[in-house]
């Protein structure tokens, strides 16, 4: 059994949230590159080389990319014979690590204690929201990081179909959202879809799928022909970066799927705007 000290997580914790707050990672920079290229649009071209503009000025002065910074999930995935130090305590030390590292990289703190009634700001941005999975073949532990700002989050659709449904209404459920809603995410957006699970899974996998790289596409032939369908009519849409016009509404289509009961077809849709924010690390064994 190979044991993993809490602290060196709390650590990795920290670290991943300073890289994600002012790093924008490389696949969606040369994503926004090749649109740039690909627009006609002139108002369009220019809000995308303001987004490239943003993300080197925050990576070179240490800003955030958002002035919302968003609120913190931490999936952590755990390998084959790997045991965390004190496990129980994991949820305080994420806690902390997150607090730590918002306080010291002077970062806007966004979570409220109380959803409905009170409202007070907990000053910390906390708590985090983790989630923990087993992993085979694993040869360690494996930190996820994604901060998700309040207009992305309020851009979250759940769907209870009908299993006779089909793919052609989740293919106009998607393109109403964009049309209703995408200008309060910032686009151009990258949409994570959920299909399959239960109700309150499906939302996760619209989340994780929202986060995916954007080189990687659905290892299922036909649920990434449905991501390239969706992308095309989205696209199509008109409403472009900032909701001014242009081709480039959304950056990437990502489903990821589960299994679910044969009386349910759950669907979620979760927008991540331009400015997403994740980093990941390792932390292995020889």
């Amino acid at each position: 059994m190979k044991i993993i000290k809490i602290t060196k997580i709390k650590s990795q914790i920290k670290k991943l949230i300073k890289t994600a707050s002012f790093n924008l990672p490389q696949d969606i920079i040369e994503s926004i590159m090749q649109a740039c290229s690909a627009e006609k649009n002139i108002t369009a071209r220019k809000i995308l080389k303001l987004i490239l503009k943003n993300s080197e000025t925050a990576a070179k002065k240490k800003i955030p990319l958002c002035q919302d910074c968003g609120s913190v999930y931490i999936d952590i995935l755990i390998g084959d014979n790997v045991c965390i130090e004190n496990f129980s305590l994991l949820q305080d030390l994420a806690d902390q690590a997150v607090s730590e590292a918002y306080a010291e990289n002077y970062l806007r703190k966004s979570i409220v204690s109380d959803p409905l009634f009170r409202r007070a700001n907990t000053n910390e941005n906390t708590p985090a929201y983790l989630s923990v999975l087993p992993v085979c073949g694993l040869q360690g532990l494996e930190i996820n990081i994604s901060l998700k700002g309040g207009g992305s989050e309020n851009c979250t659709f759940l769907y209870t179909l009908n299993p006779s449904d089909g793919k052609d209404l989740i293919i106009n459920h998607v393109v109403e959202a964009v049309r209703k809603n995408v200008t309060k995410a910032c686009p151009p957006v990258i949409i994570g879809i959920g299909i399959g699970a239960t109700s309150s899974k499906v939302s996760e996998l619209a989340r994780k799928a929202a986060f995916r790289n954007l080189k990687l596409r659905n290892s299922d032939e036909k649920y990434k022909a449905l991501e390239n369908i969706i992308l095309e009519k989205v696209n199509k849409t008109g409403i472009g970066p900032s909701g001014l016009g242009g081709i480039t509404t959304a950056l990437a289509v990502n489903i990821e799927y589960m299994p679910c009961h044969m009386a349910t077809l759950p669907v979620a849709v979760s927008f991540a705007c331009h400015s997403l924010r994740r980093a990941s690390s390792k932390i292995l064994f020889p």
